[in-house]
């Protein structure tokens, strides 16, 4: 992680300054003194995961050996949703079990708000899909999340795994040939913002929203553009996650945080 000095005048310190108000702290000597770190003024990895764990209701789950443990250089964040239930937890179990070598994602957000933690993000797993040569260059070189929602749903509102969703926890959308899709709620989509600032934060990704990049094949995503994108971006058929209004005013006003 690059350090971010005091009295440091960059987008990076406008990032942390909003952080560190968010999460009730002065300043970075202050978030220090609270969690028992050396008191420098400069923001490393160490006073990042302190803010991480402030910020975030982080629950870790045992996940080694599922995920490759190598750190690389971080371009992209990429957003998904799980087309499964409200449950984090046993997602990561799910990939313990399916016999598919380390596809996961590090994060897995539920409607509580939530941040289920299999790994640290600053190493990878496969999750994009991709059937070309850029597939795995693209997997080391983001960071993934998934929240938990069931995404489209049939006209009778059923899932792909034939469980009913109540009529207040869907959106109608017409996205990509379906019309109904599971709400992502509040909760759910404050811890998205927090985690994604924090991320961006750490590895230097710009927070501007793209709207064609988000929702549409993007061939600046799959050749390896900076910034966040959607499992829609590399793949012409995926849906998650779906633009859901709320979502995309999250999005939008994730550059207020550079301010």
């Amino acid at each position: 992680m690059k350090l971010i000095l005091e009295n440091e005048t960059s987008t990076r310190q406008n990032i942390l300054r909003n952080l560190l108000k968010l999460a009730g702290y002065k300043d970075v000597r202050d978030l220090q003194s609270q969690n028992k770190l050396v008191v420098d003024g400069i923001f490393g990895l160490a006073s990042w995961n302190s803010l991480y764990i402030k910020l975030l209701n982080v629950l870790p789950v045992n996940f080694e050996g599922y995920y490759y443990k190598q750190a690389s250089n971080k371009k992209q964040i990429v957003w998904h949703h799980s087309a499964g239930s409200d449950d984090a937890v046993n997602m990561f179990e799910w990939w313990k079990r399916d016999g598919v070598t380390h596809v996961a994602t590090c994060i897995g957000i539920e409607k509580s708000g939530r941040v289920v933690k299999g790994y640290d993000e600053g190493f990878w797993g496969h999750h994009i899909g991709m059937s070309n040569a850029q597939n795995q260059v693209r997997n080391i070189e983001s960071i993934a999340v998934e929240l938990t929602n069931w995404g489209n749903l049939s006209a009778n509102l059923t899932t792909w795994a034939n469980t009913k969703v109540a009529q207040k926890d869907v959106i109608e959308l017409n996205y990509k040939g379906s019309k109904f899709y599971e709400l992502y709620p509040d909760s759910q989509i404050k811890a998205l913002e927090l985690w994604t600032v924090l991320v961006a934060l750490r590895f230097d990704i710009p927070l501007t929203y793209n709207e064609k990049d988000m929702w549409e094949l993007s061939q600046d995503a799959i050749n390896g553009k900076v910034g966040i994108f959607t499992h829609n971006s590399f793949i012409s058929w995926k849906t998650d996650v779906s633009p859901q209004p709320k979502l995309i005013e999250m999005a939008k006003k994730l550059i207020e945080y550079t301010k």
